[in-house]
């Protein structure tokens, strides 16, 4: 009888799942750069946000990981360094270059004029902060991660959490408010509703029973998007009408944001979700399937 051989856990694809989203951050960034030191305005270059883009890196990588052998939550860790390592690093690497070329055009010099007294502090601040920003990396990445259990979820939510950030983006520039808010995110989870409902009997759904619990996980997950959106509000002082910040008692508004607008109405969108979903499989379905 021959030797029976367990097989081992393929190894995560860390080249393959980061190679894109490292690339489109370093194009971003040094884009930006040298379209600033070329004289183009920075309410053009704005447009060009490192930031923006690292998120939306950030939800890919999370959604994407499974496919790549990421299959244990501590083997995210290694992509929420490298991504937080490479914004870091090509910040500082440009605003370092800006202080000693002089730049003071660039707005990764956060000055005008003489850039040298507060250069390396800046350059200082960029690296040290990487620790602490692949740790909020790893949180955001979590969301997608952890829908891979219902694998016909994962894309609807990443258009989701996108869409969030896109808007809250545009809210931060102070565009007009008919171009933010053409970046609804609730709008988006009608169509995502439509989604679930196509594609979910192909992929073993065919019952309202079925459809629950992905019905009920876009909901939460949407208004989760939502509540990280007001959180960084809260802790970058940018106004946006995801949360006020007019008003006092911050903390604890943050708090009953939390129990009602992402529990009470997420779950009550999770059966909003279901209740489409169910319609648009029942509707759908071949003539003469029961």
């Amino acid at each position: 009888m021959s030797p029976v051989h367990e097989t081992e856990p393929a190894r995560p694809r860390y080249g393959r799942l980061l190679c894109g989203p490292s690339v489109l951050l370093a194009v971003v960034v040094l884009g930006r750069f040298v379209l600033e030191a070329a004289g183009l305005p920075l309410d053009t270059t704005r447009f060009l946000s490192a930031n923006v883009a690292g998120a939306l890196a950030i939800i890919y990588v999370g959604a994407a990981a499974p496919l790549c052998g990421v299959t244990r939550f501590r083997q995210l860790a290694f992509p929420a360094f490298i991504l937080s390592a490479g914004l870091g690093g090509w910040t500082a690497l440009t605003l370092l270059i800006s202080g000693l070329l002089q730049l003071p055009g660039s707005h990764f010099a956060h000055a005008s004029g003489s850039l040298y007294p507060r250069l390396w502090f800046h350059v200082f601040e960029h690296v040290a902060i990487i620790p602490f920003a692949s740790l909020a990396t790893l949180s955001v990445m979590a969301i997608p991660y952890f829908l891979r259990r219902w694998p016909v979820t994962v894309a609807p939510a990443t258009v989701l959490g996108g869409l969030v950030i896109l808007r809250f983006a545009a809210e931060a520039m102070d565009l007009a408010p008919t171009t933010a808010s053409a970046l609804s995110s609730s709008v988006a989870l009608a169509l995502c509703a439509l989604h679930l409902g196509g594609v979910g009997p192909r992929m073993g759904l065919t019952s309202p029973r079925q459809f629950l619990a992905p019905a009920l996980a876009l909901g939460l997950v949407w208004r989760l998007w939502v509540f990280l959106a007001a959180l960084v509000s809260v802790v970058l002082g940018y106004k946006s009408h995801f949360f006020d910040l007019s008003e006092d008692r911050v903390a604890f508004r943050l708090l009953e944001f939390l129990a009602g607008e992402v529990i009470v109405v997420g779950l009550a969108a999770g059966l909003l979700v279901l209740g489409i979903a169910s319609w648009v499989s029942r509707a759908t379905r071949p003539l003469g399937e029961p």
